[in-house]
């Protein structure tokens, strides 16, 4: 038997082949494989291009393109250490792509153009509505840092007897900061679109950890150290701050609440005001149309006459009977009782409001003032 276990255990040929497939064989079972790269904001990007496929049914394809978007704290560069990349117009890229069918990129290689014309290339060309500028233009390495060290130690007996054990914590914590300025150009002008900008910043966290332990006697010690370190990839970082810059820019180009599409997302007071201004300088006429869209938006059965007709005062009582209760009477032909239409308009990914069951049966009265056109349509409670 002990000979059968030696001879199992000699460096032959067909041992060492077997040795080195269980070895592969355990390594491949270990391997980390591919998986998508996305931000956390990815998936609101994929929301908002559903949110613009309601919101902007039957508008124009807003077509885009970008400038150059480059590292402005040449920290990219190799003599500082290349910390962060030195450009990110791919990435920018990327997430304008994500949107959908409602944004199109236009892409801008034109000595590919010119080479494929010499070879006889016949194609069309598709200027873009907007252009995207910008850069990184913060990287503050240690803004702030804290550590802490938790030590013991305790002694037993005394002489040769004495023993001794021993114990350490260490934990420390450093942010930096990144951040990504984006403006939006009107192609046509040339000129940068008012208040269409984002500046955002993430922070970046550098986490280390130090334990150590210790056992002594009779003058004799010996112990053990563990150390673990976690530093966030500022790629990674500067990924998730291109997804929700790009969701911010475009959602205030398009005058949508892109806020909707981010867990926890905060109403934008730039778009609020937009649209304030748009609907407040409509006629009656207008606003009682846009209403009428909004209603069709909420799949009410009523056709944009620009009067208010019985269907249309059936719609209203109904939506704002079951979504808006809260509200009390409002008039939708100003701005604060139309809002609440505008900017809740149902949307696929979100369960329907639990204010919107508890007042499903809740009686709302209509007061149209007289006219022609009836348009100070009134609802509530």
């Amino acid at each position: 038997m002990l000979a059968l276990a030696l001879l199992g255990g000699c460096a032959t040929t067909q041992n060492a082949l077997d040795d080195a497939t269980k070895l592969m064989a355990e390594r491949d079972a270990e391997k980390l494989l591919p998986v998508t790269n996305l931000s956390p904001y990815s998936m609101a990007l994929g929301r908002f291009g559903s949110m613009l496929d309601v919101y902007k049914d039957g508008d124009p394809i807003i077509y885009m393109q970008t400038r150059s978007i480059l590292d402005a704290t040449n920290l990219s560069s190799p003599l500082a250490g290349a910390e962060i990349p030195g450009d990110i117009t791919e990435m920018v890229r990327t997430a304008v792509n994500r949107i959908g069918a409602r944004v199109v990129y236009v892409p801008y290689h034109p000595d590919y153009l010119v080479a494929q014309a010499q070879l006889g290339a016949k194609f069309g060309v598709t200027m873009p509505d907007f252009l995207i500028t910008g850069a990184l233009t913060e990287f503050d390495r240690a803004i702030s840092g804290a550590g802490r060290v938790n030590s013991a130690g305790i002694e037993f007996g005394g002489g040769n007897g004495k023993l001794t054990l021993g114990a350490d914590v260490k934990r420390s914590a450093i942010f930096s900061a990144l951040a990504l300025d984006l403006n939006l150009v009107s192609f046509s002008t040339q000129q940068m679109v008012p208040r269409i900008q984002s500046s955002n910043v993430v922070k970046v966290l550098n986490f280390s950890s130090e334990d150590n332990a210790s056992l002594g006697f009779y003058g004799d010690a010996f112990g053990f150290k563990m150390e673990g370190k976690y530093l966030q990839g500022r790629h990674s970082a500067i990924r998730t701050l291109v997804d929700l810059s790009v969701l911010e820019l475009v959602g205030k180009a398009t005058n949508t609440p892109y806020w909707r599409c981010i867990p926890g997302g905060m109403p934008d007071p730039v778009v609020i005001e937009n649209m304030r201004a748009a609907y407040t300088g409509l006629t009656p006429e207008l606003k009682l149309g846009l209403i009428q869209v909004m209603l069709r938006k909420y799949g009410e059965p009523v056709q944009v006459t620009q009067k208010y007709d019985e269907a249309t005062k059936t719609a209203l009582q109904k939506v704002y009977s079951e979504r808006f209760a809260d509200k009390g009477e409002v008039d939708v032909m100003q701005w604060s009782g139309f809002e609440p239409l505008f900017f809740n308009v149902p949307m696929s990914w979100e369960p329907r409001s639990a204010n919107a069951n508890a007042n499903a049966n809740a009686a709302t009265a209509i007061v149209p003032v007289s006219g022609a056109a009836q348009p100070a349509a009134k609802a509530g409670t």
